[in-house]
């Protein structure tokens, strides 16, 4: 929980994208077991779609940081001189989204890429 409270707000939207992405990808995983014949390009399209998420996941995570930069120097500027641990402790509280949103879009990377392989195995075909 302090992990939710000091990546700020954007980590709530990060955390709703990583859970639409993990149903897209379960959702293209068991149509490609369970029907293997049906329209590839509709399912192409689905499968690019967790790419999109993770890229956006991304986005927001870089947003996340400005915004928690931009707190950390109106905190500066409200209270004057600051300790350096202070700047330093504010810098690294900022890095929290863009790491999150760029784990994301790693682990959809990695989806996408082996559901792309496995919907080209089956279009291509024994």
């Amino acid at each position: 929980t302090r992990f939710l409270m000091e990546a700020g707000p954007v980590i709530f939207p990060l955390m709703v994208l990583a859970v639409v992405i993990l149903l897209l990808v379960l959702w293209n995983s068991l149509m490609l077991i369970a029907r293997p014949s049906a329209q590839t390009s509709r399912r192409r399209h689905s499968i690019d779609a967790i790419l999109f998420w993770g890229g956006f996941a991304a986005v927001l995570g870089f947003l996340g940081q400005w915004i928690g930069i931009g707190r950390m120097a109106q905190a500066v500027a409200e209270r004057g001189i600051v300790s350096p641990p202070a700047v330093a402790y504010g810098i690294s509280e900022s890095l929290l989204t863009p790491i999150s949103g760029l784990v994301v879009f790693l682990v959809a990377m990695f989806f996408w890429f082996f559901l792309r392989i496995g919907l080209w195995v089956q279009e291509e075909g024994p």
